[in-house]
């Protein structure tokens, strides 16, 4: 994981392109393998992509997650929030929801069958083509 790195309109370009995929119907987000819930290749995919365009950061997430709480309940109604968060606060989100995954497995597939990461990754479209502050600097 790159420290910090610089997310830029080509960075999330490879992000948006899960969309569609994160939109579709959640029955396609895993398969059971020997009795055991397996994340789909394209979450997998997913996830080592967040890790390659540098879009997870360093930083205390714990301590994050406690002061911002409004994103600890993963089945809450964040939708407005995440609709007008800033990146910096999208990249905290998703970097606590991978991390989280390391102490509560199936975190990260549960925020995607919920919603959350499609409305992520529509925000940052709206970051790519929207012409917001965010992707003018």
């Amino acid at each position: 994981m790159q420290d910090n790195a610089i997310i830029t309109a080509t960075e999330i370009d490879r992000l948006i392109q899960y969309l569609e995929f994160f939109q579709g119907p959640a029955d396609t987000f895993c398969r059971e393998v020997n009795g055991y819930t397996c994340e789909a290749e394209t979450i997998l995919a997913f996830r080592k992509e967040l890790y390659d365009t540098g879009f997870l950061i360093v930083f205390d997430w714990g301590a994050w997650i406690r002061e911002y709480e409004i994103y600890k309940d993963i089945d809450g109604d964040i939708e407005e929030h995440i609709m007008s968060a800033d990146l910096e606060t999208l990249r905290k989100l998703v970097t606590s929801y991978i991390r989280g995954d390391r102490f509560m497995e199936g975190l990260f597939l549960a925020v995607a069958m919920n919603g959350k990461i499609a409305q992520v990754l529509t925000r940052l479209q709206q970051f790519a083509y929207g012409g917001t502050e965010e992707n003018e600097s």
